[in-house]
């Protein structure tokens, strides 16, 4: 027995809605799954990105805190240094001013000396060597000392002579001291030209560790692109498989 007209309409509309709710639910699948792939890439990415971010913001915490505590620590004993200089300048300013005025008031006894007649001369060695008047006589230009006086003028002549050599001596250490403290600032003009070299080096480093991080995170976004795409075909596949068996 052939279908009705109206059999054979209703069996056409039963089918055409079992295959657009097919075709929909196919659609919807690849929808879904592109959708997800789209979100599962977004997460990848995030998470990869904020994992580098903060190894790399660790790595660039402790290289900076380094570098800090050496730059305040060096800048600290250059401080203290600078105290210490300023305070030992003013005191060799201090002893060169009197060892000008001494040297210029011996220079002035010196010649007074030369013009003393015998007595005078005489009462000048009684003062400088704290004798007794009676331990110098004078006769004429002839001057008279007794022997304990004597000795004492021969000891202050010997102990002239160290001092004499005691200051060529000091005047050497003081020149060999000028050349320890220039090469000391030679040395520090260094240290901080290291240093600003560091600065640059460690600026050129976090760069080069950043730029190598977002190689990484680019490599690794292409991997996820790919994922996503070979499983939204995936899926597409999948769902067209599914509309044509319905």
């Amino acid at each position: 027995m052939s279908d009705t007209p109206l059999a054979t309409i209703e069996r056409d509309i039963t089918w055409v809605k079992g295959h657009v709710l097919a075709v929909l639910l196919s659609v919807v699948f690849i929808a879904g799954s592109i959708m997800g792939g789209i979100y599962l890439f977004e997460n990848l990415k995030e998470h990869h990105d904020e994992r580098i971010a903060a190894e790399q913001l660790k790595k660039e915490g402790v290289d900076t805190s380094i570098q800090t505590a050496l730059l305040a620590q060096l800048q600290q004993e250059h401080s203290d240094n600078m105290a210490r200089d300023a305070a030992q300048t003013a005191l060799i300013k201090s002893l060169a001013a009197q060892m000008t005025q001494q040297r210029a008031a011996t220079a002035k006894q010196v010649t007074t000396d030369s013009t003393l007649d015998a007595k005078a001369a005489a009462a000048r060695l009684v003062a400088q060597t704290k004798a007794s008047p009676s331990d110098v006589t004078t006769n004429n230009d002839f001057v008279t000392m007794t022997l304990p006086l004597t000795r004492t003028v021969v000891a202050d002549l010997d102990l002239f002579a160290q001092a004499q050599s005691d200051v060529t001596n000091l005047q050497s250490q003081l020149g060999a001291q000028k050349i320890l403290t220039s090469d000391a600032k030679v040395e520090l003009g260094t240290a901080n030209g290291v240093i600003a070299a560091d600065k640059v080096e460690l600026i050129a480093t976090i760069k080069a560790d950043n730029d190598a991080c977002n190689v990484r995170v680019d490599k690794q976004a292409i991997k996820d692109v790919k994922r996503g795409v070979w499983f939204s075909i995936a899926s597409t596949v999948v769902g067209i498989l599914i509309g044509r068996r319905s």
